[in-house]
């Protein structure tokens, strides 16, 4: 469950706004609710997708959820073919899907950050390490069973891992819109829980993490329901501490940091009068965000590739051909 069904509620109404964009912007479409991305060494694109839940419920304790293997993970060659590599993954379906949500490419290996999922998935709410060529089980950090344990939020117990980055030292830093918190991980501690923010009136959740290129964290997050416009943001970290707090933005799903320390982000959507517009990637500004590329339907993360080209995962929510997007900069 997400924290007071913030992202619940967010990825449900954007559902119904899904729209087709022009063919000659498109990488790769055909997809079923992606969201995060990642370049290999190679240049080819990964794209995570969170499924559409599937024909099994799954029982809670309340009404069952319709859950299923239909996350998985696509990749696109510099040439643009397109193939699956990774099938499977846990996904659930309540008016919109929840499933794999981030990831991240080394030599060695593929990571997953797998989001919130009932527990009859053994590998689900936490990060998994993945032997690149052949996809089996390197390591898994279980992030539910942490929050169970601390509960540092003092809420109901829940893990929805969605993103996380890796710093030069090795340490990864996970964000869970779920429990209201960041982990850190490191070959020696283990999993630890790094910061965690109250509950408030309109729930801010962390969504999604990047590393500047001096080492500070970057953390974006997403508002509850009414998404009051212009009320989400962006905190960042330095030396464990939060330094600044960057606003004017709304329903942020993604943040980005460029090696020139330029800022992005990904706003979902805008609520208004007749339901939820389209959203869009900005940048920021001394003067606040400015439009990169606006008129999205539910788009949902960012990745940069070696020539320093935006790409944009798009119809994220409501499983209407979801697609990748090239920005050129």
């Amino acid at each position: 469950m997400f924290r007071k069904a913030a992202y619940l509620a967010l990825l449900t109404l954007l559902a119904i706004t899904s729209l087709p964009l022009a063919a000659q912007d498109v990488v790769v479409g055909g997809l079923v609710n992606p969201r995060g991305m990642a370049f290999d060494s190679d240049g080819n694109l990964y794209v995570v997708e969170a499924g559409n839940g599937g024909d099994f419920e799954a029982p809670t304790g309340r009404a069952p959820i319709p859950v299923g293997g239909t996350g998985q993970v696509t990749r696109v060659t510099p040439a643009g073919d397109a193939a699956v590599i990774i099938i499977g993954l846990g996904s659930q379906s309540i008016g919109q899907s929840r499933g794999a949500s981030s990831i991240l490419v080394t030599d060695d290996s593929i990571w997953l950050a797998l989001g919130e999922t009932p527990t009859v998935f053994p590998f689900s709410m936490g990060l998994v390490e993945l032997n690149r060529e052949t996809n089996r089980i390197r390591r898994f950090i279980d992030l539910y069973s942490l929050e169970a344990e601390n509960n540092p939020d003092e809420d109901i117990i829940a893990s929805n891992p969605t993103d996380f980055a890796v710093a030069d030292d090795g340490t990864i830093y996970i964000v869970d819109a779920s429990c209201n918190c960041m982990f850190s991980w490191t070959e020696a501690d283990g999993a630890q829980i790094a910061a965690t923010w109250p509950i408030g009136d309109i729930s801010p959740v962390p969504t999604s993490v990047d590393i500047g290129p001096n080492g500070d964290l970057y953390v974006g997050f997403l508002t509850g329901f009414p998404f009051p416009q212009g009320e989400a943001y962006i905190e960042r970290w330095s030396g464990g501490e939060l330094a600044e707090t960057i606003g004017g933005l709304t329903t942020v799903t993604d943040v980005l940091v460029t090696d020139d320390g330029t800022i992005y982000a990904v706003e979902f959507g805008v609520l208004g009068d007749q339901g939820f517009g389209p959203g869009r990637v900005v940048r920021i500004t001394g003067s606040g965000p400015e439009t990169v590329l606006g008129d999205l339907p539910a788009p949902y993360a960012l990745a940069q590739d070696a020539d320093g080209n935006l790409y944009v995962s798009i119809n994220s929510a409501g499983g209407v051909d979801g697609q990748v997007l090239r920005i050129g900069m």
